[in-house]
């Protein structure tokens, strides 16, 4: 038994489809649909886009979510099923870290089933000058299944004392508030030196060996920092899920990445998948994912 991916999508925004939050909200929609899953069934939403429309800051972003896409909006009433609800911000990194929670409430058996989503798009009247990733939304739904596939193990990694590389900010200016976003060229090498180090002790503490990983997914799903990251950990570089259009992802990168390499039947009954995600602070994380024969992962 193990948690298992049931279904993965992804919804680039547009000029006239820019919000965050429908963003979001329609990769639920969509994600649910092809698990063949209602709203009401859902006993888990974690949310980790961090760009909220109008940069809100209460109440949770997922609360707002779960109420649009009718997750049991409403107080459970007696016997009545609810939907537990919550923000996640952990960046680039931050679907991990949710897949990670999530993976604790269905191996406890407290749910059945958990949605994790992320958007990421301008927070829109003029709050965020040269913003720089572009509108899109990503979900995935979790459930708990028999067999080898599904998640086997986290590891993670802070590199104590690094130097603020990659940040986001809110400060007043002229009387309003303005999202700050700021990278610089350093970040790239040295969270993939944090990530490749996590991602090698995980496969060590599992027994495994790079060549025993058929893909990477990545996080932040972008080609500085999977170029850094391939000599670090040792994996052919045709082994890296790289991205596949011109969107520049944030915190939805890591479920594109999942969901290129589910567009693939897996080669193997044990197919191991390794995904890799580092985020500012310095902190990266690693998961084992087993793809396995019994498993079907529903993609759109």
């Amino acid at each position: 038994m193990a948690t298992t991916i049931e279904s993965v999508a992804v919804v680039p925004g547009s000029l006239l489809h820019h919000s965050a939050r429908k963003l979001a909200d329609r990769a639920i929609e969509d994600a649910l649909a092809a698990a063949s899953i209602q709203p009401h069934d859902v006993d888990l939403l974690v949310n980790a886009g961090i760009f909220h429309d109008r940069i809100l800051g209460e109440p949770a972003m997922a609360a707002l979510i779960q109420e649009d896409v009718g997750a049991n909006p409403e107080d459970p009433h007696g016997e009545g099923h609810g939907t537990f609800s919550f923000d996640i911000a952990n960046g680039s990194a931050g679907v991990l870290s949710a897949l990670q929670v999530a993976d604790g409430f269905l191996r406890a058996g407290t749910i059945r089933r958990a949605v994790i989503v992320a958007g990421d798009a301008d927070p829109g009247h003029g709050m965020a000058v040269d913003f720089p990733h572009d509108p899109v939304g990503a979900a995935l739904v979790c459930g708990w299944g028999p067999g080898d596939g599904g998640l086997a193990g986290f590891r993670w990694l802070t590199v104590a004392d690094a130097a603020a590389r990659r940040d986001a900010v809110v400060r007043l200016e002229h009387g309003r508030n303005q999202l700050v976003v700021h990278q610089d060229d350093g970040f790239a090498a040295e969270a993939a030196a944090c990530a490749g180090k996590v991602a090698a002790e995980l496969l060590a503490e599992h027994g495994l060996r790079p060549d025993d990983v058929a893909a990477v997914a990545v996080a932040p799903f972008e080609e500085p920092f999977i170029d850094e990251l391939v000599p670090r950990l040792g994996l052919a570089p045709d082994r890296y899920i790289r991205p596949g259009s011109d969107v520049r992802f944030h915190t939805a990168g890591l479920i594109a990445a999942m969901s290129e390499v589910d567009a693939r039947p897996p080669a193997s009954a044990g197919e191991w998948v390794l995904p890799v995600a580092a985020g500012a602070g310095i902190r990266a994380g690693a998961a084992l994912r087993c793809r396995g024969s019994d498993q079907r992962t529903n993609r759109v």
